[in-house]
């Protein structure tokens, strides 16, 4: 979209600076910002133009920083804040140096089963710490686990949600469907006619989606729901 480097650098103010854009999550484009020199770098991730208009700014901005001060886990990359440039919504991050599991797999292939239950294990210990302050992830999927220096770290917890509760009045609640991958959604959010409310955690995010995201990094695509399910149950386990 013409413009739109130009509107988040008039958003995000003079003493940052939009320095490049990497790899889109689905709809969603990215921005790697840079700070002061005090300031660690930023990931700037702008919202669909198509879900932006549905989202009240000020609602969702105020959700964010709720959501931040919830998720104090090393495994867990809070946001940081939220915003509008020009005609499209976005929410921040820290930008972690690395790379993300999706790109890994396309890169090289099939990961080591050791390194692949060793992911699995350290997500679920991050979605374990969301849970507990009632959190759903919403959206676990490769593209938001970061392998970083040895580290494994899990982004955009809890932006379904935020994003569902910050919809204008008489926008459906499945606006919010735009950031989900199909693949990924668990079964508890994908049956017909169900409505999970948003914050709802259950055995299906931390279990299913993980389980269902993670249980097939040796072959680098989802696995049958079952097996991964198992996988991750068992992991629970030891």
């Amino acid at each position: 979209m013409p413009g739109l480097r130009a509107a988040l650098q008039e958003a995000l103010g003079p003493l940052c600076r939009v320095e490049r854009e990497v790899r889109p999550v689905g709809d969603c484009r990215l921005f790697v910002v840079r700070q002061p020199p005090t300031g660690p770098d930023l990931l700037v991730k702008v919202l669909p133009g198509t879900l932006s208009v549905t989202v009240d700014e000020r609602v969702f901005e105020r959700e964010i920083i709720l959501l931040a001060d919830r998720l104090g886990h090393p495994r867990l990359v809070a946001p940081r804040g939220a915003g509008r440039a020009g005609a499209l919504v976005y929410h921040t991050r820290p930008f972690i140096e690395g790379t993300t599991l999706r790109a890994w797999l396309l890169r090289n292939g099939a990961l080591p089963l050791t390194r692949a239950v060793e992911i699995l294990r350290d997500v679920l210990d991050a979605l374990a710490h969301a849970h507990a302050a009632r959190i759903a992830h919403g959206d676990v999927k490769p593209e938001h686990v970061l392998l970083a220096e040895g580290r494994t770290l899990v982004a955009d917890a809890g932006i379904v949600d935020a994003v569902g509760r910050s919809l204008k009045t008489g926008t459906p609640r499945a606006a919010n469907a735009a950031l989900r991958t199909a693949a990924y959604i668990a079964p508890d959010r994908r049956a017909p006619g169900r409505h999970v409310r948003p914050g709802r955690c259950g055995p299906g995010d931390a279990y299913g989606r993980a389980g269902h995201s993670h249980g097939g990094t040796a072959r680098g695509q989802p696995p049958l729901a079952a097996l991964a399910h198992g996988a991750a149950a068992a992991l629970s386990r030891r």
